[in-house]
């Protein structure tokens, strides 16, 4: 179920430069990289001579050409010469995607070229569109399916971050979610009153003795998630509690920005915001691989359990309602995009 007709991040936009960077995206392979002028471009990672990835090739001036046989295409994908011909052949062309170039990231769009509005970029309202933000990529060897599954049901930050959230977390899995729905969005919020907080949300919070806590994901198909996790100290009012970052509190919040790569393999790209100290800022990087690293661990090994026998029962339990959401709202959208593509063309009478 991989939907073509939306926008997903294929690169941090410091990864490009006029080397081509070699990208797989809803198992088409691309070429990614920046034109003279700085524009970011994507051109199919298959030379229409020979197949040689275009990703081994190089920039002179407004052309990329092929390592193998030195076919030149311009950034439109069109081949302008072939060594050895006087004029340019006709109709050898690659496929070139829509970019755009919002919160850091290089947005990519692989569907239908007349549809790439960049008004439906996924919203990261809290991000500075010219990229402010902590950015992290993981890739995992899973279904995006797999990813969505963890950031829908939160039920496992009880006891899979029993060890990133430093232990006494087996009583947040006792309080149930509140799942609300509108549209193809789902949010789900997780609240906590007077529980004894994760040690490592204390330590990084310095909150002492109970907390109030919170996580609340929001979901937009087919695959982007908000979450905003944070703990601080009971009684001061939870998420809104006044108490400074570091001080009492510990929150922030994180854009999920998953890209299928293959059916069976994701990139997991993230910007988190977060109004720490300038101190605390060290903190975050090994805080967010250590969360995200029993993540990828759970999702990969789900996804090698589905290989050796997708039929294997599966049983669900009640905080599995927004995955259930999610994923009818996938497939629904998924049978939507493949009938309008299978859809006959209309001739006029």
């Amino acid at each position: 179920m991989l939907l073509r007709n939306y926008w997903y991040v294929a690169a941090w936009s410091d990864e490009l430069s006029t080397k081509p960077l070699a990208r797989m995206i809803l198992n088409e392979p691309i070429a990614l990289f920046r034109a003279p002028d700085g524009k970011a471009c994507a051109l199919q990672d298959r030379c229409a001579h020979r197949r040689m990835p275009l990703s081994h090739g190089r920039i002179d001036g407004d052309r990329l050409i092929c390592c193998y046989h030195g076919l030149a295409y311009d950034f439109s994908g069109r081949c302008v010469r072939v060594p050895g011909q006087t004029e340019p052949p006709r109709n050898i062309r690659v496929r070139s995607f829509p970019t755009v170039e919002r919160y850091g990231a290089v947005w990519v769009w692989m569907g239908e070229p007349e549809m790439a509005d960049p008004v439906r970029i996924f919203n990261c309202d809290e991000i500075d569109p010219e990229g402010a933000g902590h950015k992290f990529h993981f890739h995992v060897k899973a279904s995006y399916l797999y990813l969505n599954d963890n950031l829908s049901d939160l039920l496992h930050q009880a006891y899979l971050h029993n060890p990133s959230f430093g232990g006494n977390t087996d009583p947040l899995g006792e309080t149930k979610p509140v799942i609300t729905q509108q549209g193809d969005c789902i949010d789900v919020r997780w609240d906590w009153a007077n529980v004894v907080v994760p040690g490592t949300f204390g330590a990084v919070g310095a909150i002492v003795g109970k907390a109030d806590g919170w996580n609340y994901s929001h979901f937009e198909p087919p695959c982007f998630y908000i979450n905003r996790p944070g703990f601080a100290a009971a009684g001061t009012g939870g998420i809104r509690s006044e108490r400074p970052q570091g001080d009492g509190k510990l929150s922030f919040t994180v854009y999920q920005l998953i890209t299928p790569e293959t059916l069976r393999t994701s990139h997991f790209f993230k910007i988190v915001r977060c109004d720490w100290p300038a101190e605390m800022i060290p903190k975050l990087p090994l805080f967010i691989d250590n969360v995200n690293r029993e993540d990828i661990w759970a999702c990969e090994e789900q996804q090698r359990m589905e290989d050796l026998d997708a039929t294997a029962p599966m049983h669900a339990i009640p905080t599995d309602a927004p995955v259930v959401r999610m994923r009818h709202i996938v497939q629904r959208l998924h049978a939507e995009e493949q009938r309008s593509q299978t859809a006959p063309s209309k001739v006029p009478a």
